[in-house]
């Protein structure tokens, strides 16, 4: 037998995680192998490497004069990313972009550079180093880490807010976009974007939705740069811009309150007051409708990369992924009742109802 055929399959989307070629009880060891290609890719990012080779195949020595690298660690460090699949390293010495890299040239289409640079951040990778604080004191990594909260952090801190920001830009999913083409925004004459920073997901709804106005609630510092986005895209005329803290309170008068990716960055007492805060905006309007965006978890045992996702909230936020069960049941504390079938394992729409708690 193969040690494949002597390995017990492992759970549905982890099974290249681990390396087959190890006896069982060490292939978690192939876990490793993400670290070095993490460290790899952010380094090349970093120095503009991918730039160097956005109008096609370059020598090491073209690379190295492009972005000030040495030439010997710069080969070594292009074909570890090479051997990964990332890039393509040619049998003529050359190395050129692949669909896979395309995305982490600064300014391409549709591009990740933003939102790779944020998440492999020493601000987000150095909680990682004591997961244990979050397990046994149920405080965030990142607070023993900085002495400070994150988003105080990225508040003091104007370079890692300016990467927070922009990575948000590019927080782009297919699963987010499966989700919104198959609901109709349009039955709402009125929706909120509660927490929705800049507007950019607003202004794509008004767009396809032009019989429907919105109101953009955010912090003020975010709202204050909203305007221009709006005015380009000719919707001013269709946006309030509201700055709000959705602790505090949230804008009235709405047909549909929506808030995504946003109650996962908290705890579920904080969901759930932001939740009531809602609900209180809503008031007596019983048509009225509470959608939110965010991972669905699977059940147990089941692979759903949204349960490391929970890791990185529980980490660096003190937030949390949930199960439709949770969802539920900070939902109904605040008064709302489900009102679709949502499916679980990937982003999900959840559409709620207002109903007295």
């Amino acid at each position: 037998m193969t040690a494949q055929e002597r390995t017990p399959a492992a759970p549905q989307g982890t099974a290249g995680w681990f390396d087959i070629g190890l006896p069982p009880q060490k292939q978690v060891l192939g876990f490793l192998y993400a670290k070095w290609a993490i460290g790899a890719l952010r380094g090349l990012v970093e120095v503009r490497a991918f730039d160097a080779l956005a109008d096609g195949p370059r020598t090491v020595a073209e690379i190295a004069a492009a972005t000030g690298a040495q030439e010997d660690p710069l080969y070594r460090v292009l074909r570890a990313v090479a051997a990964a699949g990332v890039l393509a390293e040619r049998e003529d010495g050359r190395f050129e972009l692949t669909e896979r890299s395309a995305g982490l040239v600064d300014g391409a289409q549709d591009g990740i550079r933003d939102m790779f640079l944020f998440t492999s951040d020493p601000m987000l990778w150095r909680p990682y180093e004591n997961v244990a604080h979050a397990l046994r004191t149920g405080e965030p990594a990142f607070k023993a880490a900085f002495d400070t909260t994150f988003y105080e952090y990225t508040k003091a801190n104007p370079a890692s807010g300016a990467v927070f920001d922009r990575a948000m830009q590019q927080n782009s999913y297919p699963g987010t976009d499966a989700v919104f083409e198959g609901f109709d925004f349009g039955r709402f004459r009125r929706i909120a974007d509660v927490g929705g920073g800049r507007g950019h997901f607003l202004v794509d709804l008004l767009r396809n939705n032009p019989g429907t106005t919105g109101v953009l609630a955010d912090q003020e510092h975010t709202v204050a740069e909203a305007k221009p986005l709006f005015e380009e895209a000719g919707l001013l005329d269709r946006v309030e811009i509201v700055p709000t803290d959705f602790f505090t309170a949230v804008p009235s008068g709405c047909d549909a309150y929506f808030i995504k990716h946003t109650l996962h960055n908290w705890d579920n007492d904080k969901a759930e007051l932001i939740l009531r805060r809602i609900r209180e905006a809503i008031g007596e309007d019983r048509d009225a409708r509470l959608l939110i965006v965010e991972n669905l978890l699977r059940g147990a045992g089941q692979w759903d990369i949204g349960k490391l996702i929970d890791v990185e909230s529980l980490s660096v936020l003190g937030g949390r992924e949930r199960s439709l069960a949770e969802w539920d049941r900070i939902a109904g504390a605040a008064g709302f009742a489900l009102a679709n079938e949502p499916v679980a394992g990937d982003i999900a729409l959840l559409e709620y109802r207002p109903v007295t708690p």
